[in-house]
């Protein structure tokens, strides 16, 4: 693979790979930021990602020097991930990086910002950014009945309250269920509403972590006592992504709950300001050419 790069800005393209618990996502970008190409495809084995990769590259006919970051479940946990994609793509895709889908989606949400990032998706995580820049989470363990509170959680117990055999049924067919139970629940069903206020109060429980740490960072920050009292009063910024939060009365019930168990914190509650495979395309544009205008 050759290192050369093009030497004028209008040439220059990235590509960024979102793969999460249910979709994989994959967009090339320009040097001014659009979006050029999109594909989004079932998620799978992630050793099966690299084929997924290549064969997007020919179809789309990548130079070989174009840079791509890979966001990926479990790049944090299973360690393996990242060397495994890079011996696989090495000599086929210049391949930069690859990080944690909720670190792509955290910039996605923040860019350079502070905040916190709560996915409820599949699973359920809470992503934070430390003061020397490292990125931390809480909670995304990804137990075999599901994160607390995720979409696996919440359909794992709905199919067991519906007497549905769930023998057989993947990851992805029990998490599915997680939207007939919110669904039910908004319907009135007493049932229904209970689990999905148990699935708030563990999400909540996630986010009372970042509120600590939000409360202890203001107050260690220097500046007279007055100052550091305004400073933990500051609203947290709080994205909320993830297909259980994408549902408006999931994230409606739920924001009310936060609100009203972390008072007198402010909350501000925000969505993604772009796809996670987006920012992971500009991460791989700005690491690769430089920052850039319009980038």
């Amino acid at each position: 693979m050759t290192d050369k790069t093009p030497k004028t800005a209008k040439n220059r393209l990235a590509a960024g790979v979102d793969r999460g618990g249910t979709r994989t996502r994959i967009v090339l970008i320009n040097n001014r930021g659009s979006e050029l190409k999109k594909a989004s495809h079932p998620s799978s084995h992630i050793k099966l990602l690299p084929k997924l990769i290549i064969k997007t590259a020919l179809e789309w006919k990548l130079e070989p020097h174009i840079p791509v970051i890979i966001a990926t479940r479990g790049a944090m946990t299973r360690k393996w991930k990242k060397p495994f994609l890079i011996k696989k793509l090495k000599g086929k895709i210049n391949l930069l990086d690859v990080i944690s889908d909720a670190q792509a989606a955290y910039l996605a949400a923040h860019g350079a910002g502070n905040g916190a990032l709560l996915i409820a998706g599949t699973g359920s995580v809470v992503f934070l950014k430390r003061r020397s820049g490292r990125f931390e989470k809480i909670g995304g363990h990804s137990p075999a009945g599901g994160d607390p509170g995720s979409g696996l959680w919440i359909g794992t117990r709905f199919l067991k309250m519906i007497k549905v055999k769930k023998k057989g049924l993947d990851r992805r067919a029990r998490a599915a269920y997680a939207a007939i139970a919110v669904s039910s629940a908004e319907s009135g069903d007493i049932a229904a509403i209970g689990l999905v206020r148990q699935a708030h109060e563990h999400l909540s429980n996630l986010l009372a972590g970042a509120v600590k740490k939000h409360i202890a960072r203001a107050s260690a920050a220097a500046g007279p006592p007055g100052q550091r009292t305004a400073n933990a009063r500051k609203p947290l910024r709080v994205a909320l992504t993830g297909g259980l939060m994408q549902n408006a009365f999931f994230r409606k019930t739920f924001i009310v709950r936060a609100r009203g168990q972390f008072a007198p914190v402010q909350l501000t509650f925000t969505t993604l300001r772009r796809t996670a495979e987006y920012a992971a395309a500009r991460l791989a544009m700005e690491n690769f050419y430089g920052r850039t205008k319009g980038t």
